[in-house]
């Protein structure tokens, strides 16, 4: 992991010490991780200590003193576009202490990480809270819509195992760890985060889906997968080669379940689409990413939020 960063800076006449990627100082990461815990309810400590914190999660605060007073990660993804490889920067965990607020820290930190990476990534996205859909075009950002894919589903007769996967056990994440890395992408729309993907579905279990990921052997893939009343909901799909999703659906899904629901963005044509929200969140993407979204029904997906 790169070294942190650090410099004085100056904002209205204000003086701050600006940190970037500055995880393994203890005193500075107990700080945010205080400060997480009062905007947004947990902190990112077991994140940190379990190892999958990598070098495409870079934080950048605003200190004042020995206390952070603005803060927004960059989570840097890659994605698979219509066959082209891109790498897209994600914007989250933003937040800025009560009493430092409209002073232009946010602003600040945000112009500065398009500034770093402007020359490395092909476009930003973030998903806003309601009550700033004011800010975020300030700086280029458009809302876009996002769609969810859904279908019908008949049920065939599949004798394939299908086995829940232990993560605590470290021969069995470390199998799930291959085929984070080593899936076949999504062909039209895909976007992935080894570090996320272990965020939701291992160090949190109480936001994510530890206990909802199956392997199949015999087709090669790992899924994440969830089921209420009688909807399977797909979260994702790790496959080593490219096969039909529909042995995945029918190997995974019970008799009763008669809907699947999809977390990413299928290849499929026969999907329904509908437009997908959730409560109090708006998807904003950078002006290199808005004719994509505009164009094609396209989702972020799920293990791919901050």
């Amino acid at each position: 992991m790169e070294k942190a960063k650090t410099r004085e800076i100056s904002i209205r006449g204000e003086r701050y010490r600006l940190w970037v990627g500055y995880q393994s100082q203890v005193e500075l990461r107990m700080e945010f991780n205080r400060m997480t815990n009062e905007f947004w309810g947990f902190d990112f400590e077991r994140y940190y200590q379990s190892g999958f914190w990598d070098e495409n999660c870079i934080i950048y605060s605003l200190f004042d003193g020995d206390r952070i007073v603005s803060h927004t990660t960059l989570s840097i993804l890659e994605s698979k576009v219509k066959g082209d490889t891109l790498q897209i920067g994600q914007l989250g965990t933003v937040m800025t202490d009560p009493a430092y607020q409209r002073r232009g820290l946010a602003r600040f930190l945000m112009e500065e990480i398009q500034r770093d990476y402007c020359s490395e990534l092909q476009g930003f996205f973030l998903f806003a809270n309601d009550s700033v859909l004011d800010f975020y075009p300030k700086f280029g950002f458009a809302a876009v819509q996002e769609y969810q894919a859904s279908r019908t589903i008949g049920h065939e007769c599949s004798a394939l195992e299908v086995k829940r996967v232990d993560l605590d056990d470290i021969l069995q994440r470390e199998l799930f760890a291959y085929y984070v890395k080593n899936s076949t992408p999504h062909p039209f729309f895909d976007i992935r985060s080894f570090g996320l993907t272990f965020f939701y579905c291992y160090v949190y279990p109480d936001l994510g889906f530890k206990t909802s990921v199956y392997y199949i052997e015999a087709l090669e893939a790992m899924v994440v997968a969830q089921i209420e009343d009688k909807v399977l909901t797909l979260v994702e799909v790790f496959q080593l080669a490219d096969r039909d999703i529909e042995e995945i659906i029918q190997a995974v899904a019970p008799k009763e379940v008669d809907t699947v629901v999809f977390g990413y963005t299928p290849s499929s044509s026969t999907m329904r689409y509908t437009v997908h929200k959730e409560e109090d969140l708006t998807l904003f993407v950078s002006a290199d990413l808005k004719a994509l979204f505009e164009e094609n029904r396209l989702m972020i997906p799920l293990l791919a939020h901050t």
